[in-house]
């Protein structure tokens, strides 16, 4: 009677062990399902405002042309027109040479649409 315990039990931890899923197997499933399902799309769009537009310009910038730079031209300017983002870098100074951060993000999609550093 002890045996058979035994044997169940060991069969019901082996069994739910098999059944956790793995990191490859979880990212197999959900490319599976980024194939075959429909995306939620916000009803704003992933980029609904200012400070997203802006959040977004800073994190795609940063790695591009270094936070020193970056950070040497906020605060940041933007402007909503066709459903697109302009985002622009302030030069601090009048009479300072080199340029500014420019980028368009799309609204609906977050896409960087458009980057450049001016000279």
């Amino acid at each position: 009677m002890r045996f058979r315990l035994f044997v169940t039990l060991m069969l019901i931890c082996t069994s739910s062990i098999a059944q956790i899923p793995h990191d490859d197997d979880e990212f197999t499933y959900n490319r599976r399902l980024v194939r075959t399902t429909h995306s939620f799309v916000p009803k704003n769009g992933f980029v609904p405002d200012k400070e997203t537009a802006v959040a977004i310009a800073y994190a795609v910038a940063v790695p591009v042309y270094g936070k020193k730079e970056i950070d040497q031209e906020t605060p940041f300017r933007t402007e909503l027109q066709g459903g697109v983002w302009t985002v622009l870098g302030t030069m601090q100074c009048k009479s300072c040479s080199g340029g500014t951060l420019v980028m368009q993000i799309d609204k609906a999609s977050g896409k960087i649409l458009f980057l450049i550093h001016t000279k």
